[in-house]
């Protein structure tokens, strides 16, 4: 029950960032859902799920975007299992530890991404990268991360409840 409503949650955030967030650019950057929610969720689950979480959620994006398949679910896969595993270490219900964490991991997807476009062939202009495209990002991802969280954190928790009771029901 559990994989069908995590599913359920990745393919509502592929349509979203897809659709509804390339339909309004603010600054020529669309905020990046998908990775928002591997943190978030990485950091209320751990790195084994986190990392599950993003390889799922990556190589999604990576379907419908359609360009270097995989490397998105690299990156994910990668970003969830580090903030998971650094996530046993923080106090997870602190407003900071998400926002922070969603900072840094934004940057490190975006370093991560550039390099597997440059192990590619494919050009990528630093200086646009870090001007044009991480700033912007960084605030939209911050902002979301800080939407989204408390949300997340307790509707993960009714997730496991509704999972429980479906194993005890069968």
């Amino acid at each position: 029950m559990a994989v069908l409503i995590y599913t359920v949650i990745i393919i509502l955030a592929l349509v979203i960032q897809t659709t509804i967030f390339t339909a309004w650019p603010i600054f020529v950057v669309i905020p990046d859902l998908i990775l928002v929610l591997v943190v978030l969720f990485s950091l209320i689950n751990g790195p084994g799920f986190g990392a599950k979480f993003g390889f799922l959620a990556g190589l999604g994006l990576d379907l419908f975007v359609g360009e270097l398949i995989g490397l998105h679910a690299l990156t994910k896969m990668v970003i969830g299992a580090v903030v998971g595993l650094l996530a046993l270490r923080f106090y997870k219900e602190n407003y900071v530890v998400p926002l922070i964490s969603v900072l840094v991991a934004t940057i490190a997807d975006q370093l991560l991404y550039g390099l597997g476009m440059a192990f590619f062939g494919v050009t990528v202009p630093v200086k646009y990268l870090l001007e044009q495209i991480l700033l912007p990002l960084l605030l939209y991802n911050g902002v979301l991360s800080l939407l989204l969280y408390v949300r997340l954190y307790y509707f993960n928790k009714k997730i496991f409840y509704w999972d429980e009771i479906f194993r005890r029901s069968r």
